[in-house]
Order: C-alpha cells, then sequence, then structure tokens
C-alpha cells in the first residue's frame, strides 16, 4: 500500500507549489481518463449504444403518440426496461473502477479537506493503546523538536466506544511556535528509551502535501487513511492529529472539494468521449 502512495504522491508533487485548484484539476483529470477507459474496456460498449438508442427512441414514441394511453404505458414500460439495462452494463465496470478510484479520492481528501497548522495554533495529538497494554498512563514520552509546544499536560482517558470495545487512550494539547520550517517531527518513547513512533506535522507556509489526520498499522484503517506509523502494535493502535479543514477555492468559490471535482469530472468526461470513444 505504501509503493503506491508514493506513486500517487509523485503525480501530485508538480503542482505542490501553486493553488490547489490546479491539484485538484491534475488529480480529476487522471481519475476521469482512469474510469473512462475502464468503462470502456470492462463493459458491454455495443449492449450499452443499443439500450441508449432504445430509451431515445421510446422518449420520441411518447412525444409522438400523446394521445394513446396504451402506447405511452408501452413506451413509459421500454423506457424502464432498457434503463436497468443500461444500469447493468455498467454495473461490472463500477466494481472493477471502485478500488484505485477511492484509493485516489481518499488521497484527495488528505491534501484537500485539511490544511497545515498556523504559527500560535493549538491542536490535539491522539495516542490510542492497545487494551491489553497494562503500563499505558506511566510509559510514554512525547517529545518534539523546536516548533511544537507541549500546550498542557496529557489526558488520559479509559473508557468503551459506541461498538462497546474498551480503548485506552492519551490525548496531548500542542502548540505551534514560530520557529521552526514547514515539516517538523514528534517523538513518542517508551520509558525503556525504546522509540516506537515519529509523526510529521505539517506547519504553513508550504508546498500542498497529504496531511495524515490518522496513522494507523491497521491494514483497513491504512486503506481510507493512508498515513505510516512506525509504531509496534503492542503498544499503540494509532495516532490522531486534529488537522484543521479547509475549503478548496475554485476561482472564488470556497466549498469542499467534492463539488469542484465533480463539476470537472463532467467536464473532463464528456470532453474526453469523442477522443477516447467510449460509451457511457
Amino acid at each position: 500500500m505504501l509503493k503506491v502512495q508514493k506513486i500517487i504522491d509523485l503525480y501530485f508533487l508538480p503542482w505542490a507549489r501553486l493553488p490547489p485548484v490546479f491539484g485538484l484539476a491534475a488529480a480529476t483529470l487522471l481519475v476521469t481518463v482512469l474510469a473512462l477507459l475502464i468503462y470502456k474496456y470492462t463493459s458491454n460498449q455495443q449492449g450499452i449504444k443499443l439500450a441508449k438508442e432504445k430509451i431515445k427512441a421510446h422518449f420520441v414514441e411518447v412525444w409522438l403518440y400523446i394521445d394513446d394511453p396504451l402506447l405511452i404505458l408501452k413506451a413509459q414500460a421500454g423506457i424502464f426496461f432498457n434503463g436497468a439495462k443500461y444500469l447493468g452494463f455498467a454495473l461490472v465496470p463500477l466494481a472493477v473502477m471502485f478500488f484505485p478510484v477511492m484509493v485516489f479520492l481518499v488521497n484527495c481528501e488528505y491534501r484537500f479537506h485539511y490544511r497545515p497548522f498556523q504559527p500560535g495554533e493549538s491542536f490535539l495529538f491522539k495516542v490510542r493503546f492497545n487494551p491489553v497494554f497494562q503500563e499505558w498512563k506511566n510509559s510514554l514520552v512525547l517529545t518534539s523538536e523546536d516548533g511544537i509546544e507541549i500546550d498542557a499536560f496529557p489526558l488520559h482517558i479509559q473508557a468503551r466506544d459506541s461498538n462497546g470495545k474498551e480503548f485506552k487512550e492519551m490525548d496531548f494539547r500542542l502548540k505551534v511556535s514560530p520557529e521552526g520550517g514547514h515539516v517538523r517531527s514528534v517523538q513518542l518513547r517508551l520509558l525503556s528509551g525504546k522509540a516506537v513512533n515519529y509523526s510529521y506535522i505539517f506547519v504553513e507556509p508550504g508546498p500542498l502535501e497529504r496531511l495524515n489526520p490518522v496513522e494507523s498499522l491497521d491494514r483497513w484503517l491504512q486503506l481510507f487513511s493512508p498515513g505510516y506509523v512506525g509504531a509496534d502494535p503492542a503498544y499503540i493502535e494509532k495516532i490522531e492529529i486534529a488537522y484543521p479543514r479547509a475549503e478548496l477555492d475554485f476561482f472564488g468559490w470556497k466549498s469542499w472539494w467534492v463539488w469542484p471535482f465533480i463539476l470537472l469530472m463532467f467536464v473532463f468526461a464528456f470532453a474526453l468521449k469523442p477522443f477516447l470513444k467510449v460509451e457511457f
């Protein structure tokens, strides 16, 4: 999974120092091309074309025979039947493209939905332990390089989540100081002296980065939260960094990045359709 993330990071690299809208446009273009090619080679293109033509013909039939209720009912039945066939032809390509497209969308979420910290901001740094780890309250030390300060004593939480599973957690409140560069590190260390994890904190100004609000060794979490944690799972299950939410500036329209993504995807799809010779 990490190799896939590195390839995606390289794709975003040329757009890192440009406004986020350029990176979003590049991501949307790649996802659109990938989806169209998968759709072209995994779907029944002839069947899709035929179903679309029949749907159009039935709509014309409704318009021509507007005074004949029986023919209108038959035409409507034909529209629904061929519409169902059309959707059926789309199921296979949708299943094939789900994983690669989802991985890319998750990367977009962590690039465009969060922003780096600004000097002076405070944030929560949450460490969740393995429930079987007994000495969790007094065994962990957090240290950081210049530019990250501990703003309050850690809060110890032992409770059960919404699923009834017990969890143990230490919440640190950290503060970003003006000193330091764009990338700063926080180290978690056991009292035995063993370093169990390095987390990297991103601070403005700097290039567009993939921010990881959740870091975990859990394979399912790594799929949807593409971060890497070097911690021993015998001690630490996951780490959460409370990055602020961001709105994408799409030429003056500030919104969640998904809406400009959908708009651009439709534009690119219809623009590329004749060149890729794909029916959808």
